[in-house]
C-alpha cells in the first residue's frame, strides 16, 4: 500500500489534505448528532408529567440541561406557551423554530460529497497526467524501448485513480449515514412538535 502511494508523487498531497477534511468532517457531524440524539417519547412524557403538575420552570429547566434539538425545540414551545399574547401562535412559532434547526444539523454534511466528487477529479487527472507523462517519455526513447520502461507509469496512473475513487466511497458512505442520522432527528422534531402542541392545546382547554 506504501508503494502505491509513493507512486502518485505530487498527487499524494491534495489526496490527503482532502481525506484529511473529510475524515474531521464526518467525525464532527457524528459527534454533533449522536449528541443530539434522544429518546424523544421517553423525554416529552418526563416533560409532561412535569406540566400536569404546574411545574413549568422545572420542565424549562430539564429542557435547557438536556442536550440535543428535541429538549431546544421543547423548551422553545414551553416559553412561548408561557405567554397568553402568544398561544395562538403557538403552531407558527413551533415550526418557524423548527425550520431554524435544520441547517444546524445538515451543517458541513454536504461538503463530503463535494470532497469525495473532488478526490475522483483528482484521480482522473493524476492518471492523465501519468498517461501524458509516459508516452511522452517513449517519444524520447528509440524505438527498441522496452515496454518495460513504460510500467511505472501504469501503476502510477492507476494508483491515483483508485485512491481517488476510494476517497470518494468513503465520503459517499459517511454522507448517506449522516444524512440517514439527519433524517432521524427531523422525524423526532415533527413528532415533538406534534405531541407537544396536542398536549398543550388539551391542557389549556381544561
Amino acid at each position: 500500500m506504501l508503494d502505491i502511494i509513493r507512486s502518485i508523487e505530487i498527487f499524494i498531497y491534495p489526496m490527503g489534505i482532502l481525506a484529511l477534511i473529510g475524515i474531521v468532517l464526518s467525525f464532527e457531524r457524528m459527534v454533533f448528532l449522536h449528541k443530539g440524539q434522544v429518546q424523544p417519547e421517553a423525554f416529552l412524557e418526563g416533560i409532561k408529567n412535569l406540566l400536569r403538575k404546574g411545574r413549568w420552570v422545572e420542565g424549562i429547566t430539564v429542557c435547557e440541561e438536556t442536550p440535543g434539538v428535541v429538549a431546544r425545540l421543547t423548551k422553545t414551545i414551553l416559553v412561548y406557551a408561557q405567554q397568553k399574547e402568544n398561544a395562538g401562535a403557538l403552531e407558527d412559532i413551533a415550526q418557524k423554530y423548527a425550520l431554524l434547526e435544520l441547517p444546524k444539523l445538515t451543517r458541513h454534511i454536504g461538503s463530503l460529497r463535494v470532497i469525495g466528487q473532488m478526490a475522483s477529479l483528482i484521480g482522473l487527472m493524476g492518471t492523465l497526467y501519468f498517461f501524458l507523462k509516459g508516452f511522452w517519455t517513449l517519444g524520447n526513447l528509440n524505438a527498441y524501448t522496452h515496454f518495460a520502461s513504460f510500467t511505472p507509469y501504469i501503476v502510477s496512473a492507476i494508483s491515483v485513480s483508485f485512491i481517488g475513487v476510494l476517497e470518494m466511497f468513503f465520503c459517499y458512505i459517511a454522507y448517506h449515514f449522516l444524512m440517514g442520522r439527519v433524517r432521524a432527528l427531523i422525524f423526532d422534531i415533527e413528532w415533538t412538535c406534534g405531541e407537544m402542541l396536542l398536549f398543550l392545546k388539551t391542557q389549556m382547554n381544561k
